[in-house]
């Protein structure tokens, strides 16, 4: 297994201070960054194994400094979004003005919880990773030798001293073989053949116990801008989808802010959920149509799976979502002070214009969106409501996911006004199927967009969609894949 950390550990090296040039001689701590995730290996008492007491130990660090520790013990979590300083041999966290302390020895970090001696060890990726060309199944294990999903991506792409990186947040369970969702995230980087290579997973936000995203957080969406939340200054934002419910019902759309990519990703409670899951319908009403679908084949959805546009590079944010209510609702908000957010204006999208690979007119479904500021129009992704070929067992995602825009939006007025107006009619670009991924499923597709939610080119539109088997030994949701496609435009 590759192990990717920035440690300089070996035996002679030297170790550079990264901090001030002042900290480095005096008796500051000396920062060597890490990066990455360690996770449980082993809990000890009094030479008692208490390993299978712990749903989760993990520890993920970030070079900025930054480092975010999720504990469950015994059913009890805890999660801490901290800072660290690592000279070398020890790693001291500080989280509200409490210390706790790791030293490293072979590797593995050892640390105490309550009375138990802790070891955790750098979480392990995939066998030999190995750099991917976009279309093509872009990270994960084997489907044929595991049980772990990949699914509904947000991606962003941007370019470093003349590299491209694309950041890829997406919904995954952290346990084989259990299906709880997550939200992991990969750092891409393209090679000079092309292709791109991933790192590691790094699960970035999981459910909080106790609160409204208990049972899953999924369905992420993140643009960069500017946010300030409870007196700190945030450079992402993602929303994303949440649920206490074990039958996947009244699901609602939350937000968490972040300074890096990889996080530490800071739920914004003061708010979540943002989009409740009876939408702006009256509550109790809706909590009767609920109560009033147990026991039947519907379900009460709520809201959920949203998409993000940056209209102003600050704290300007279009929100699309999924409604039971809205279909798909959007929302207009001033981010730039989240303990004061305004809501802009409120609508729903229309599906003038919307077909089917066979050419048969259908809703905008589970769909990401990004504006093409040189060609003055809105594109959109989705699923087309097809499963073709039909279904051998109880698959309920879709073959096909379509692409498609609206043109005349030469402005972020005239985009808004007309999102508002719904009078618009789209433009079909093509299709994503079977014949183009070889696999029977092709649905929950993102757009790789820029930082801001901007198309990168006007000549093609990059989507990755989720790809997967129509009939499984296990549970279909366990091939579950992302997958890159090109249409041109």
């Amino acid at each position: 297994m590759k192990r990717f950390f920035t440690m300089a550990l070996a035996a002679g090296m030297a170790l550079a201070c990264v901090l001030p040039a002042a900290a480095c001689g005096g008796s500051e701590k000396t920062q060597i960054p890490l990066s990455g995730a360690y996770t449980l290996a082993s809990a000890t008492l009094d030479g008692t194994d208490c390993t299978a007491e712990f749903e989760a130990y993990t520890a993920t660090f970030s070079e900025g400094g930054t480092l975010r520790v999720v504990v469950s013990y015994l059913g009890a979590m805890q999660s801490r979004n901290s800072t660290y300083t690592f000279d070398g041999t020890t790693v001291t966290e500080t989280y509200q003005g409490k210390e706790y302390v790791y030293t490293m020895q072979e590797g593995n970090l050892h640390t105490q919880y309550e009375d138990m001696n802790i070891i955790l060890e750098p979480e392990r990726g995939e066998e030999g990773a190995l750099p991917v060309d976009f279309e093509s199944v872009l990270f994960g294990p084997d489907v044929a030798d595991s049980k772990i999903f990949n699914y509904c991506p947000a991606i962003l792409e941007e370019e470093v001293n003349g590299q491209k990186i694309m950041h890829v947040w997406y919904c995954t369970n952290k346990d084989d073989g259990v299906i709880m969702d997550h939200i992991g995230y990969r750092k891409g980087v393209q090679q000079a053949d092309g292709k791109w290579q991933f790192s590691e997973q790094q699960i970035v936000l999981a459910p909080t116990p106790g609160t409204w995203d208990s049972r899953h957080t999924c369905d992420p969406a993140v643009v960069r801008g500017s946010f300030r939340y409870q007196g700190t200054e945030y450079g992402y934002l993602m929303a994303y989808l949440g649920c206490t419910t074990e039958d996947y019902q009244k699901n609602e759309t939350g937000l968490a802010v972040a300074n890096a990519p990889e996080g530490p990703w800071v739920k914004v409670n003061t708010l979540n959920p943002i989009i409740p899951w009876y939408d702006n319908g009256d509550e109790a009403t809706e909590q009767g149509k609920y109560e009033g679908m147990q026991g039947t084949s519907n379900i009460y959805w709520g809201t959920g799976m949203p998409a993000l546009i940056n209209l102003d590079g600050e704290g300007d944010i279009l929100m699309f979502y999924q409604s039971t209510l809205q279909g798909t609702g959007i929302r207009r908000f001033d981010f730039s002070n989240l303990d004061e957010p305004k809501t802009l204006f409120t609508s729903r999208l229309t599906h003038n214009g919307i077909y089917n690979s066979a050419g048969l007119k259908c809703n905008i479904g589970i769909p990401d969106f990004a504006y093409d500021r040189e060609t003055g129009r809105l594109y959109v992704c989705s699923v087309t409501n097809e499963r073709n070929p039909a279904d051998v067992t109880i698959t309920r995602v879709n073959s096909h996911s379509m692409v498609a825009y609206i043109e005349g939006m030469d402005s972020v007025e005239t985009l808004c006004s007309a999102l508002q107006s719904g009078e618009y009619t789209w433009n079909m670009v093509g299709y994503i199927g079977p014949n183009d991924t070889g696999w029977e499923r092709n649905h929950n597709p993102g757009i790789v967009r820029d930082e801001y939610g901007n198309l990168p080119s006007s000549s093609e539109v990059r989507v990755i969609v989720s790809t997967g088997h129509n009939s499984w030994p296990t549970e279909n949701i366990f091939t579950y894949r992302l997958h890159g496609a090109v249409l041109k435009v």
